[in-house]
């Protein structure tokens, strides 16, 4: 066998491991080559290590799980703001936005003229009064029409429609 085929054998499988006749071609090379049996040494010896290191049971400190706790606790807090912070960059826009249309239709109902009528006798006058006040007032009604009083008086003084009084 070559260097390169022995080499490739021991990292894919130690000589303990692999059938008869391959096992023992590469020991036979090994003998043969000093670079190939450092090889066949290291890779024996990192076995032993890894076996024996498996057989160890090792005890975690007192306030490992503790501390594991806290640092996903703090990973997780950490996050949550940089999530927050995502957020509200990429909704900042919408925000200033939405706050410039509030001002500008608070502006517009503060310093709009307001609309101007025109009363029965023909001057028009700004007046703000809501159109309950004008259809409910006693006062703008012409002779002729009924005023809101005698319309409820009207209604009501009929009875009931099931013939209750």
């Amino acid at each position: 066998m070559r260097c390169r085929q022995v080499r490739k054998a021991i990292d894919e499988h130690l000589p303990d491991v692999a059938d008869g006749d391959r096992r023992t071609a590469i020991l036979a090379h090994c003998e043969t080559c000093a670079e190939c049996r450092a090889v066949l040494e290291g890779a024996e010896m990192a076995a032993r290590l890894i076996q024996a290191r498996s057989f160890q049971t090792i005890e975690p400190s007192p306030f490992f799980k503790t501390r594991v706790l806290a640092a996903i606790r703090e990973r997780g807090a950490v996050a949550v703001r940089r999530q927050t912070e995502r957020m509200w960059s990429s909704a900042r826009a919408i925000v200033a936005s939405m706050f410039v249309v509030v001002v500008v239709l608070l502006a517009l109902n503060l310093f709009a003229p307001k609309p101007v009528q025109q009363i029965a006798g023909g001057e028009p006058v700004r007046r703000s009064d809501s159109v309950e006040r004008i259809v409910m007032d006693d006062n703008t009604a012409a002779d002729d029409s009924l005023t809101s009083g005698q319309v409820l008086d009207t209604v009501f003084a009929q009875g009931d429609s099931y013939g209750i009084d």
